[in-house]
């Protein structure tokens, strides 16, 4: 069983944290093959693994679902990071044997149906998920814990572009990457900190330049936010992941642009205000995190964490 179609999940931070989960199957002698929205291919270009887009078209997907299938055997095996019945249901219907959590009354659509772990963080889910797939396949995993980081590197194509961008937009060296905007609610509630403007002016006294390069559907919010900051345009995940590398330091809500920084492996500060840290907070032992469900951090505390990281 060489290849594995891995359906991945439909969220950018999402995606980072099942990447120990994809790289167990690899070190198993499994080789993934991913598919997903286009957007994922820039961020795991770097893993070297094979990526399929699905753009989200039903009849589309499912032709281009069927025709991968039949390139990798006619029946592959597919594992399912997504909980929904419908990536179930396309893999179904494509001829995909697929392995995933039996949630959202999907279990007769699966292969393998990998029992349901209790409360824990969703690295931990991922990986328990691909673990279990591979004892269900009679493929021994070739390791049982987690691992401490999520070990995606940038492409040498991604660390040019990003230096490329420092010396366009006249970024320093130094230089804090700050992701002021979470879209959407959480149970009803903003998902971003509203006082990422207040750390601009003491980043410049410390020396380092607050910089935001937001997403395209940000670029509005991102100014209200955050206008003392040095705004530059958006670009690609793979390049956003290079530059989270190069800050001096990341400052981000619990959203995507936290675990992008957390799978390079960044100093970073995650602000926690209204979603549960111990599901979500980033895989990364270099990472700082700030509040708590309910309760969000006050600017002083966030400028603690700057001094101490800064120095």
């Amino acid at each position: 069983m060489p290849n594995v179609l891995c359906r991945l999940p439909n969220h950018v931070g999402d995606c980072c944290m099942a990447l120990p989960g994809l790289r167990l199957l690899e070190a198993s002698g499994v080789t993934p093959v991913l598919t997903g929205k286009r957007w994922a291919e820039d961020l795991l270009a770097g893993t070297g693994w094979q990526f399929e887009p699905i753009e989200g078209h039903v009849t589309e997907d499912l032709s281009r679902i069927r025709n991968i299938a039949n390139r990798f055997g006619g029946h592959p095996r597919g594992l399912l990071f997504p909980n929904s019945f419908s990536s179930a249901l396309l893999y179904a219907v494509g001829g995909i044997k697929s392995a995933g959590y039996p949630t959202d009354w999907r279990r007769f659509l699966l292969e393998k149906s990998v029992p349901e772990p209790g409360k824990m963080h969703e690295v931990e889910r991922f990986f328990t998920l691909a673990h279990g797939a591979l004892e269900a396949w009679g493929v021994k995993p070739a390791w049982d814990k987690v691992p401490p980081s999520l070990g995606l590197t940038p492409l040498k194509r991604h660390e040019a572009a990003a230096r490329n961008l420092m010396a366009e937009y006249g970024i320093p060296q130094n230089f804090a990457l700050l992701a002021p905007v979470a879209r959407g609610l959480h149970h009803g509630k903003k998902k971003h900190w509203e006082h990422f403007n207040a750390l601009c002016a003491p980043l410049r006294a410390m020396g380092v330049e607050p910089v935001v390069f937001p997403a395209v559907r940000e670029v509005e919010e991102v100014k209200a936010a955050c206008p003392d900051a040095k705004i530059c345009p958006p670009t690609t995940l793979g390049t956003l992941a290079a530059l989270a590398k190069r800050a001096r330091v990341v400052v981000a809500n619990d959203s995507g642009m936290s675990h992008v920084a957390a799978a390079v492996g960044a100093n970073q500060i995650t602000l926690i205000g209204v979603t549960d840290p111990t599901r979500t907070s980033p895989w990364n032992p270099r990472a700082v995190v700030l509040g708590r469900e309910g309760a969000w951090p006050t600017v002083d505390e966030v400028l603690a964490a700057l001094k101490k990281i800064i120095g």
